[in-house]
């Protein structure tokens, strides 16, 4: 964070003046993140004052509402202990000590291989619409539309054309 602090400072003007500014502003809050997140990777309990201290910010009050927020949006796994003033990191679990990622594995498996046998099926079987000859059907639809004519030209007392 200091190292942040002093390249911003350093380059200020120049980021005003690419109009910057507020993007490299919007970094600060991701450098924050970041350095949480190596916190509690470190530290199963470390106080709100010691954090304020490792990231470089001005006040407990406002490191401890930086922590809720990244807890809150879950970019660290922690507990907040307001009396005592810690952070306290959860447990990390090793999803890959459970069975849970075979039983994902054999789900999207079945459903690939269900996909796949349906596929087949439908190469195998075709609808019995697609069987019937379109040539009969022509000849058929030609000699209806001749019929609806005829009888329209009876209604209508039009033989004499």
């Amino acid at each position: 964070m200091e190292t942040f602090k002093k390249i911003l400072n350093q380059y200020e003007k120049i980021f005003v003046a690419d109009k910057n500014y507020t993007l490299i502003m919007r970094l600060k809050h991701t450098v924050l993140k970041f350095g949480l997140k190596k916190l509690n990777i470190s530290y199963s309990k470390i106080s709100m004052s010691d954090i304020k201290q490792k990231l470089s910010l001005d006040t407990v009050e406002e490191t401890e509402q930086i922590v809720a927020k990244a807890i809150r949006d879950g970019v660290i796994d922690a507990v907040i202990n307001h009396d005592e003033g810690f952070m306290q990191s959860r447990e990390v679990t090793d999803i890959y000590s459970s069975n849970d990622p075979q039983h994902m594995l054999n789900k999207r498996i079945k459903f690939c291989m269900d996909l796949h046998s349906d596929a087949v099926k439908a190469l195998e079987y075709p609808q019995k619409e697609d069987k019937r000859d379109f040539g009969d059907l022509d000849e058929e639809k030609s000699m209806k539309e001749e019929d609806l004519l005829a009888s329209l030209f009876d209604e209508m007392d039009m033989d004499d054309m």
